[in-house]
């Protein structure tokens, strides 16, 4: 299952992906203290849910977008979670970021696909991180990238459900575009100041995987990427092939 939720606003921090986290914690407060606090005493354990972004009518000033609104779809396998998480956005109608203000609009619930096959040709909703054991980027067109989407969606699973992948993945990288994306968070801006960001080289395109079906579908709810609970790694099915 799949929410999708717009907001009014008109400026947004360039690391505007935090503003969609903080959004999610203030509603899973808001909906249940208990369940959020239990799913954030797990510390740096990845919570379930994968989200994406989309700008409507924007434009690029200085450290700021301004824009008309956006839309945030948010996935996940977890109906306790994305309960919460829909309650929580409708008991309250404005949020606050640092001294942005945005206002809900339209919400809904979307039916997710059923990959129901081996292969899938997946499109990335948000772009796919990847890096090495020493936090380099790895590029699709790196020899090693299929073993390290292997140990990112082995991590995933075994997080998510205590058993990692069923069978290795077999990735085939069909067409793929680089895109550097600017972050922050609030350790790293007390540490380096408000005007440093982390930089992140992330893939967007299309990706033919091959697996096992209940792994696909989970890594379809789930995302598939480093940093998938900061906007990364979201996917959707294009096309079932077998």
């Amino acid at each position: 299952m799949r929410i999708l939720c717009t907001f009014k606003t008109d400026k947004i921090p360039i690391n505007y992906r935090m503003t969609i986290v903080s959004i999610v914690k203030e509603a899973l407060k808001a909906s249940d203290e208990s369940y959020y606090q239990k799913l954030y005493r797990q510390g740096k354990r990845t919570k379930p849910f994968v989200f994406s972004v989309f700008l409507k009518n924007f434009e690029y000033e200085h450290d700021e977008i301004r824009l008309d609104e956006l839309t945030i779809i948010l996935s996940s396998p977890d109906y306790e979670f994305l309960l919460n998480v829909y309650n929580g956005l409708q008991k309250n109608k404005e949020f606050l970021y640092k001294h942005y203000q945005l206002s809900r609009k339209k919400m809904s619930i979307v039916k997710e696909k059923q990959v129901g096959g081996s292969k899938v040709v997946f499109r990335t909703l948000s772009p796919i991180l990847v890096e090495d054991e020493q936090g380099l980027p790895v590029s699709p067109n790196d020899p090693s990238y299929e073993k390290h989407i292997n140990h990112l969606a082995n991590l995933i699973l075994f997080e998510y459900r205590g058993v990692g992948l069923f069978t290795p993945l077999l990735i085939r990288p069909l067409k793929f575009r680089k895109m550097v994306v600017k972050e922050s968070n609030r350790e790293f801006e007390s540490k380096f100041g408000h005007q440093s960001y982390l930089y992140f080289t992330a893939y967007h395109g299309f990706f033919e995987i091959t697996g096992h079906p209940n792994d696909l579908q989970l890594l379809y709810q789930l995302g598939l990427s480093k940093r998938r609970n900061q906007g990364f790694g979201m996917l959707e099915v294009e096309e079932v092939k077998g």
